[in-house]
């Protein structure tokens, strides 16, 4: 199975990119992206069995933004006193608008509205609006399939703009959907032990790298990360100190949890893919070894760390 080409649900990648392209054939497929908020997406993340969610706004004008069967995105607030880029963590299909009183969406979406009561379903309507606001009727986005993401994606990693000022949302193309895409259903940690099962490959001259883009599916466009670059770099990695190590901590997967740590590390591309040019490859050399945690703490700012900065803060 190829990078970018996991399960989602129990659809194949190609298979959920028809589903959601079936109705724009030759027309391009078109995308958004709403902000929400985290206690709304965290809590539908946790429910089971959704047929459809209710994303709801105080506009009530039709959103035309999306024909059926096109893909919504969640941008999700930073926790309180959290500031930085926002990252996309799930997404979901459009269905359909509707124009409902609040008891109206709430008789008829309940929890899939995103809260566990009427009253709190209310109160955020008001936190988000303002207390005075007119709640007689509210605009709702109806979405299926909605799913969380297997790592979030930082829009800035993958060359999409989207500003922080934006509150409400804005609509994406067809090559900037199937980049999310790409990025949100595969993580390293998939990658990784797709590779573990894989042989084991020999030590080869790498100087000319390994391309990192190519054409999928046609009309989409995506880079994709080749597993062969990180592969070696593991296998350099193992010929000059023996073992798989963090670069940063120098924590070991294998000491701390036995056999199924063997041969487990994290591949971390020291470029981000927005700033690699059509045609660029990665080397070795680009590729640091690191544990899940430091792995996360070169991403949490933006612009990412270096290996070297995240060494100098380690305590």
């Amino acid at each position: 199975m190829e990078v970018g080409r996991d399960l989602i649900g129990n659809l194949p990648y190609s298979t959920f990119l028809t589903k959601i392209n079936v109705i724009n054939r030759g027309a391009g497929m078109r995308g958004y992206i709403g902000v929400t908020s985290r206690e709304w997406f965290t809590y539908l993340s946790g429910l089971d069995n959704l047929t459809e969610v209710n994303f709801t706004r105080k506009n009530t004008n039709n959103f035309n933004v999306l024909t059926q069967g096109e893909p919504f995105f969640f941008l999700v607030k930073n926790e309180l006193g959290v500031s930085g880029e926002r990252a996309v963590m799930g997404r979901a299909i459009f269905e359909r608008f509707e124009k409902l009183t609040v008891d109206e969406g709430w008789d008829k979406y309940g929890k899939a509205n995103g809260d566990g009561s009427k009253e709190r379903f209310i109160a955020r309507r008001q936190d988000m609006f303002g207390n005075n606001v007119d709640l007689s009727e509210i605009g709702c986005i109806i979405l299926s399939d909605f799913q969380s993401f297997n790592n979030p994606v930082y829009l800035s990693d993958i060359g999409v703009l989207f500003k922080n000022s934006i509150v409400s949302g804005k609509g994406i193309t067809d090559t900037e959907v199937t980049a999310i895409l790409e990025y949100g259903f595969t993580t390293v940690g998939n990658v990784m032990r797709k590779l573990n099962e894989a042989d084991r490959i020999g030590f080869t001259d790498d100087e000319e790298g390994f391309p990192e883009g190519k054409l999928k599916l046609k009309q989409h466009l995506a880079r994709e990360r080749n597993p062969e670059v990180i592969k070696l770099a593991m296998e350099r990695f193992l010929q000059r100190h023996g073992k798989l190590i963090c670069e940063v901590c120098k924590f070991d997967f294998k000491a701390r949890y036995g056999e199924i740590g063997d041969g487990y590390i994290e591949g971390h591309h020291t470029k981000p893919i927005s700033e690699m040019g059509e045609d660029e490859e990665t080397k070795v050399e680009d590729i640091a070894l690191v544990c899940s945690n430091c792995h996360s703490m070169l991403h949490r700012k933006r612009p990412w760390l270096s290996v070297n900065q995240l060494k100098e803060l380690f305590v």
